[in-house]
């Protein structure tokens, strides 16, 4: 492939797809874009070059550049790269989550992450290749879960380890959960887990597990017809008592009592 100049896409639209390069790849920008620039490395290594400045990616690696950044990026020598890209202009929504810089990396460690922006990738590269009604509007919702979970990466100091336990725990909220089990699932051993979790956290693996309960029992009690007992079960407390004394602690009256004030009595 040719050393080219490449033209940026038309203003208020967003471009995307999906490249798996060999190292005769390069793309030379040098008056910049008027849109923004952002990848993601599924993988091979690829290479960005700011102001003599070079940042290589790899796989797990997210990768934003500011519109009007002269720039130049492609393929490693002796590398392929296979990565997922999108181009967008600020005047498609507001993104005020955007960092401020001219080029900016993050690594994803997290696989419930990687997983998750991955498939907003390829959803929005779908609707931008199908142009069905309304392919601009998913477009935009696709793009912003990709720049919110990145947003999230930024503004947070949790482990990614610990990270992957709380997802681990919301997926599989109704099941009985072992720490071990857990533990194992993210390279640690129970102790060490316990104590990571709740640093990170400020509470313990089964206050939270129970904290999650809670806020789904809410929504049941108040949105559906169900039993307090039925929601204890739906929710993953088999012991219909310790889910009342949990309830009564969080928020100050039996379930039974806030479905009444809620909804009126148990159905029979």
């Amino acid at each position: 492939m040719k050393d080219t100049h490449s033209p940026y896409p038309r203003l208020g639209v967003s471009v995307a797809g999906h490249f798996h390069m060999n190292d005769s790849y390069v793309t030379k920008r040098p008056q910049g874009m008027s849109d923004w620039l952002i990848t993601f490395t599924l993988g091979g290594e690829g290479y960005f070059l700011i102001n003599k400045e070079e940042k290589r990616c790899s796989a797990g690696d997210i990768v934003l550049l500011r519109a009007g950044t002269p720039h130049q990026y492609g393929t490693c020598q002796g590398k392929e790269w296979n990565f997922l890209w999108a181009h967008f202009t600020q005047d498609l929504f507001e993104i005020n989550y955007l960092p401020d810089g001219a080029l900016l990396t993050h690594t994803v460690e997290n696989d419930f992450v990687r997983k998750r922006t991955q498939q907003a990738f390829e959803k929005l590269i779908q609707d931008y290749r199908e142009k069905n009604r309304y392919w601009n509007e998913l477009c935009q919702n696709s793009l912003s879960e990709i720049l919110l979970l990145y947003a999230q990466r930024q503004h947070q100091s949790l482990d990614p380890r610990m990270e992957e336990v709380l997802h681990l725990l919301s997926k599989n909220m109704k099941d009985s959960i072992r720490i071990d089990d857990v533990a194992k699932s993210v390279g640690l051993s129970s102790s060490r887990l316990s104590h990571l979790f709740k640093e990170n956290m400020g509470q313990s693996i089964l206050e939270t597990l129970n904290q999650m309960r809670l806020n789904q029992a809410i929504l049941l009690l108040e949105h559906t017809d169900r039993t307090a007992t039925e929601v204890a079960i739906d929710v993953g407390f088999q012991n219909y008592n310790h889910f009342a004394n949990q309830f009564r602690r969080r928020y100050g009256m039996p379930p039974r009592e806030y479905r009444r004030k809620t909804l009126g009595p148990d159905p029979q």
